[in-house]
């Protein structure tokens, strides 16, 4: 499966390698010294929560250990020696740097780290193109609770915006607040000319997303709930506004692979992507998630379209595009 290499939507705190998490948390004293990596390995994957948005918490663990300049750069780092040992040639890594700031950074320092592991990556995996998306965060009960800090990542972004940092994102739990009320943070990020993604209608209603088209977004995280009602999913596939979907990361009790919405989102006519979220926290990558639709009759000509698709979307520019597809043979 030559053309299962490209990801768009990866998150830096939910892909991190566990056993350098492991010793950067005893190196930090974020665990106890006595602590064994079995133990911090079911804390890791602690997953009884009372409700999702308290599940939303469990980010908190690992982002524990990205509070230094040295763990942020290695954490980037080692995550790219993994995707470059599972063939991806280009990844989109996502984090939000208002996250990182419990020892004193600021998020422009935050940032700079990263690249500084993208930096080093580049240079010992040179098969393979990362680049850096900013996070915005929801949190509190609406947007007006962490809108200071949202701006400062605008800003932050806007300083740092270049080769290695390409756009924005919205992430976080979905339900707070009206959604709408980000749209001032789109704006800005439009008249900087920063391009930009958002998660809606994942844990959220599937209306977010018409919410994220009124915000101009260039990519939308997840969508899944646009089935929800047809208005809705129509609506995307009319705007061919390409859709990160994340498999893995959204089956569980309720909902399995095959009962997906990626198989009505295609067979509507939405430009979708393919990618793996959390490859920690979902145990997968974007290999498997290919491997997981294939098993349920998705065609390599249509597999290798959202492959085509997540390239045509990429924030990098047009020369490193080019070179992606021509690799891949598409």
């Amino acid at each position: 499966m030559n053309w299962a290499k490209v990801e768009l939507h990866l998150h830096l705190d939910g892909s991190l390698n566990l056993p350098w998490a492991y010793q950067t948390a005893l190196k930090r004293g974020v665990i106890d010294s006595s602590m064994s990596f079995a133990e911090y390995y079911t804390l890791m994957y602690k997953n009884d929560y009372p409700t999702r948005e308290e599940r939303m918490k469990k980010f908190e663990f690992p982002c524990a250990v990205m509070q230094e300049k040295e763990d942020l750069s290695d954490s980037i780092y080692y995550l790219a020696e993994h995707l470059n040992e599972l063939g991806l040639v280009y990844a989109e890594i996502r984090f939000a740097p208002q996250q990182h700031q419990l020892a004193g950074l600021s998020q422009k320092e935050a940032i700079l780290a990263v690249v500084d592991g993208i930096v080093r990556a580049e240079q010992d995996f040179p098969d393979l193109t990362v680049r850096l998306i900013n996070c915005l965060m929801h949190k509190g009960s609406d947007a007006s609770f962490n809108m200071k800090e949202n701006l400062e990542t605008v800003e932050a972004t806007r300083e740092t915006l270049g080769k290695y940092v390409v756009a924005l994102d919205l992430a976080g739990y979905e339900n707070t607040g009206e959604f709408i009320k980000y749209a001032p943070l789109f704006e800005k990020a439009r008249e900087y000319g920063i391009p930009y993604t958002i998660h809606a209608g994942e844990m959220g209603d599937g209306s977010h997303v018409l919410d994220a088209l009124k915000m101009k977004a260039y990519r939308i995280g997840h969508g899944i709930n646009c089935v929800d009602r047809p208005e809705w999913v129509k609506a995307m596939a009319d705007s061919q506004i390409p859709m990160e979907v994340c498999v893995s990361s959204n089956v569980g009790d309720l909902r399995h692979y095959a009962a997906h919405p990626v198989r009505k989102m295609l067979e509507a006519g939405c430009k979708v992507t393919l990618n793996s979220d959390n490859m920690m926290f979902s145990r997968t990558n974007i290999v498997n998630e290919h491997l997981q639709m294939k098993s349920l009759g998705i065609s390599d000509d249509i597999l290798k379209q959202c492959t085509k698709n997540a390239v045509e979307a990429a924030f990098c520019d047009e020369a490193t595009k080019k070179g992606i597809l021509k690799r891949l043979g598409l």
